[in-house]
């Protein structure tokens, strides 16, 4: 009936359809390729870029002197709020000692368990680096991972918790803020932003308690270890 109007509908369909498809681009270019994507765990990117539910991570760092690769890792969510991401990282050698005795290991397979046991009680450095996505209390912090580790180590949380604050120096840790807490040996070094080395500490059985609040039966963040056991695996079926 009105033929005019019809094309000019159709033709205000089309813009509308291509200035979505300019805004997903430019979306896509700033946020990355996981701004779309769903799921418990969102990891994707390249030699040179890596995102880890939309937050940007180093595929590589040098911790302890020693370089170390990207494993996996996730959300740390506390009371429905993103605290921070977690990112696991390993000195290469760590993943070759696992791949003799996993080898052919999946995500999904139930030595899950054990090979994060192996892989939180292995000598090489590891690291633990949290990238936080809201500024938060440095004693909440602390608190927190004192009480996760309590369990495993009993008193010497107390010890650990006192570490923590008295590297981080000041009573907040900002948005953006990175906390590096790495493992050599029977040695935990931590530093902030830059994965310098800082003080370090040694207590029995600790390293292995650290890897544990993330990777084990109860860990504090279920997509980091589900990122964890993606990322294994996807190491070992390339390597």
């Amino acid at each position: 009936q009105h033929p005019k109007q019809s094309n000019e509908s159709i033709m205000a369909i089309k813009v509308a359809t291509v200035g979505v498809a300019v805004v997903a681009i430019i979306a896509a270019i700033i946020m990355g390729p996981t701004a779309f994507l769903g799921g418990d765990v969102d990891i994707s990117g390249s030699d040179n870029n890596l995102t880890v539910d939309g937050v940007a991570m180093p595929t590589q760092i040098k911790t302890t002197g020693t370089l170390q690769n990207f494993i996996g890792g996730g959300l740390r969510m506390k009371w429905g709020f993103k605290v921070y991401v977690v990112g696991i990282y390993s000195d290469p050698k760590v993943m070759t000692s696992l791949k003799k005795k996993y080898s052919g290991f999946e995500a999904k397979d139930s030595n899950l368990s054990d090979l994060a046991t192996d892989f939180a009680k292995s000598k090489p450095a590891r690291t633990v680096l949290l990238r936080f996505q809201r500024s938060v209390a440095a004693s909440d912090i602390s608190d927190a991972l004192g009480e996760a580790l309590k369990p495993k180590v009993g008193a010497a949380s107390d010890e650990f918790q006192k570490f923590i604050l008295d590297m981080v120096g000041s009573d907040r840790l900002e948005k953006g803020s990175d906390i590096y807490i790495t493992c050599k040996g029977e040695t935990l070094s931590a530093s902030l932003t830059g994965g310098n080395d800082s003080s370090s500490i040694r207590i029995k059985g600790l390293c292995p308690a650290v890897f544990e609040v993330y990777l084990g039966d109860k860990a504090v963040s279920p997509q980091a270890k589900k990122g964890f056991a993606e990322g294994v695996a996807t190491l070992m079926a390339s390597e």
